[in-house]
């Protein structure tokens, strides 16, 4: 029996409370996700699981489970997870699902959500909870409007259900935005999720640009809901915002009350929380004293400004990019996924109530695995050890906590580089990091080995990003289709480069989310690496080559370990062919660099073995174990200076520290080769110049374009540096070395 642990967040008592969880399993030791059972230490609750990862043996390696929690207010509470089939049957399935032809309707048991279900409509048709209905000519949107017309998203096809069961309903539809010609323009993606007996949903809204040309123009996206009063004179109107406490507008629907969050707004106000898990929350309400009344929530709305609300007594806007903003350039094959919350309630609600479900949509109640149940799990490799050093563990957090970060639409889960940018590398704008060296992934094993919420939090917001804005989701070049962009301005206008196309981020979203396009991403991605491993340049001898293969290797074993299909290896040996043609070439791992030298370049060297262990690790073979050795003991003895650290490159003009944490995880394997501590006693001086660099890390807000940058070190550097420093610190503490 394990633990979910949720920490003490909310001041009011949440009864049937859905949840969800991620849990990984050892190979063999689940087959059924029915046969697991979730209690709260004596009574089993309602679970409904869905599988999003498989061992090669066919048994489960993730399990995506949702439940119904009783969580006190004020108070941790702790529920329980075996792998033991229920005894006995719970409440009954509150969802009633009915495809009527024309429509689906929805029924959790409480609101009623019918749904358009034929091409050429738009997708909602009505929303109802007792007395109070929207019905389909009272609900516009989700729309777009351009410089010259006004889209609305239109069906493709029917809904489809993607999830169902006594917990939560998903369902999700296609389609593009048509004008009143019918013209088509930009594809979206609409996903909803409703709740057991729950009066709210919610309602992710991604869209795509495919179109031919560089960007579009937009001038604001929009979902409004214009309910049927009974009498206009019993209409209260009601808008909130809050970092800390909630600032209340308040109106009788003869007047419009509105509120815009925008840079000023966000530099001129203080907030101590950290952003990804909580800023605060904005919503809007519409209630006829007479029926009951309906509240939208915009998620994160602070984080990703600009957003607005406005409403009267004939209309609640929820303005996701508002027409009063300056608009937003959208370039090609950038996708921006937008969530709001719909909570429907009777007329006696009060303000508080209100305020407080919406507060707690933007901070959910999250239950924590035990980092136990990850090590046993054998998901992730030499990240856990019982033996822990406090300033290494407080240098850890505080590198994931203080990097750099960005605030707004199309910013929010990435941050600039400082380094880049100084460079020039992008024209003078910012150098957007673009999750390099897979910063999401980096989380995702913090979370796993620190159980703290905030580092799962950090995962979600960056991947989400990642996969919407930094893959390009559409290009008339196939070499730029699906790919990942290398760091640049604007996110997009970088180049591809098969070293910069990570993948595990999106897997670990996926599982942890069941969001099926981070999982189409990543392996859309993969394929993208594989058509450049075709290109001529990937067929000549040298070290670029291998090092840039070296790089898509790690991705196609992910990919590999992800869905156990062999094709994705097939390129492998071609790859590792590579390495030996460099060796082969120079002697050693030797990289040309001026017209007359040709030299070491430690990281570089590590990199390549890396590449080449993670390969190893599934399929052993001496030639590589060999080849990894011998770099090694070469780096070892030419590159490591008097005071112990490894030089930068080896050049009198370039022999400063080179301080890359990435020597760390290549003298680790090859002691794990060897058994030889004299690779982990190498690493000591490198290790403890990381943590002399952690402290003292400072950060600035200011506004820079359309974005809010707090300034500090780009994320690119926890996400390279934490699998090298971690697996170094374990094995190091196990050896006695540390």
């Amino acid at each position: 029996m394990e633990k979910l642990f949720f920490e003490k967040l909310a001041n009011f008592d949440r009864q049937q409370e859905p949840c969800s969880i991620a849990i990984p399993f050892p190979k063999g030791e689940l087959h059924h996700i029915h046969d697991l059972t979730i209690t709260d230490g004596i009574d089993s609750v309602p679970t409904q699981g869905s599988v999003t990862g498989y061992w090669p043996d066919g048994s489960i390696k993730w399990g995506l489970i949702y439940f119904l929690a009783d969580i006190p207010a004020n108070q941790s509470k702790t529920y329980y997870y075996t792998l033991k089939k229920q005894e006995k049957t719970l409440q009954e399935n509150p969802f009633q699902i009915l495809d009527k032809g024309e429509t689906l309707l929805v029924d959790n048991g409480l609101i009623q959500l019918e749904l358009n279900h034929i091409q050429g409509k738009s997708p909602f048709h009505k929303i109802q909870m007792k007395d109070f209905m929207i019905k389909e000519n009272e609900i516009q949107g989700p729309y777009i409007k351009s410089q010259e017309d006004q889209w609305v998203a239109i069906l493709d096809g029917p809904w489809e259900i993607i999830e169902a069961g006594p917990v939560i309903t998903r369902l999700q539809s296609k389609g593009k935005h048509h004008n009143q010609k019918d013209d088509q323009w930009m594809d979206y993606i609409l996903n909803i999720e409703l709740y057991a007996g729950k009066p709210w949903f919610k309602t992710d809204y991604k869209i795509i640009n495919k179109e031919e040309q560089e960007f579009q123009i937009l001038k604001s996206i929009e979902f409004n809901l214009h309910p049927k009063a009974t009498d206009s004179t019993k209409i209260k109107t009601m808008l909130g915002h809050s970092n800390y406490r909630t600032s209340f507008q308040e109106g009788t629907g003869e007047e419009q009350i509105s509120y815009m969050i925008d840079a000023d707004h966000l530099l001129a106000e203080a907030n101590e929380h950290m952003p990804e898990v909580f800023y605060g929350t904005f919503f809007a309400d519409w209630t006829d004293e007479a029926k009951g009344g309906i509240c939208a929530t915009l998620f994160q709305a602070h984080q990703n400004f600009p957003k607005a609300f406005e409403v009267d007594g004939k209309r609640l806007s929820i303005q996701i990019l508002p027409h009063k903003s300056e608009g937003l350039t959208f370039y090609q094959g950038m996708a921006k996924t937008h969530t709001f919350f719909l909570h429907l309630h009777d007329s006696t609600v009060d303000k508080t109530t209100l305020n407080q479900r919406s507060l707690h949509l933007q901070m959910p109640d999250r239950p924590i695995l035990d980092s136990s149940v990850y090590e046993r799990s054998n998901i992730y490799n030499a990240i856990f050890t019982d033996q822990k050093i406090d300033f290494v563990e407080r240098g850890l957090i505080n590198m994931a906590d203080r990097r750099g970060k960005a605030y707004g639409i199309l910013h929010w889960g990435d941050a600039p580089d400082s380094g880049y940018t100084e460079q020039g590398r992008g024209g003078g704008g910012l150098v957007w990091t673009n999750n390099e060296y897979d910063f999401p992934h980096a989380m995702m094993q913090m979370y796993a080995r620190t159980g703290e919420r905030r580092m799962l939090d950090y995962l979600l917001v960056a991947a989400r990003h990642w996969m919407d804005i930094d893959v390009c989701h559409y290009s008339p070049d196939p070499l730029r289709q699906d790919a990942q962009i290398t760091h640049s301005a604007n996110h997009v206008s970088g180049e591809v480069e098969i070293s910069h196309e990570w993948v595990q981020g999106l897997l670990d979203y996926y599982h942890q989310t069941g969001d099926t396009f981070a999982y189409d991403t990543a392996i859309r991605t993969g394929k993208n690496i594989l058509r450049w491993l075709d290109e001529p340049r990937y067929h000549k001898k040298g070290e670029i080559n291998a090092r840039e293969t070296g790089w898509a290797l790690r991705s196609l074993v992910a990919l590999y370990k992800e869905t156990n299909d062999p094709s994705w290896l097939e390129k492998a040996d071609f790859i590792v062919g590579h390495f030996e043609e460099w060796k082969e070439l120079y002697g050693e791992w030797l990289a040309p660099y001026t017209d007359h030298s040709v030299i070491r370049v430690p990281f570089m060297i590590a990199i390549a073995v890396g590449s080449l262990m993670r390969y190893y690790k599934i399929k052993p073979e001496e030639k590589i174990k060999n080849m990894v050795i011998d770099a090694v003991d070469d780096m070892v003895e030419h590159c490591i200076l008097e005071n112990g650290l490894f030089y930068y490159k080896e050049l009198p003009s370039l022999r400063r520290l080179g301080n890359n944490t990435l020597v760390l995880e290549a003298l680790v394997y090859a002691y794990e080769l060897t058994g030889d501590k004299k690779y982990l006693e190498a690493g000591i001086p490198t290790f403890e110049s990381y943590f002399e660099r952690v402290s003292g890390l400072s950060q600035n807000k200011k506004k820079v374009g359309d974005a809010i940058w707090v300034t500090g070190q780009g994320p690119k550097g926890f996400a390279q540096s934490f699998y090298p420093i971690v697996s170094f610190y374990v094995t190091a503490v196990k050896n006695n070395i540390i």
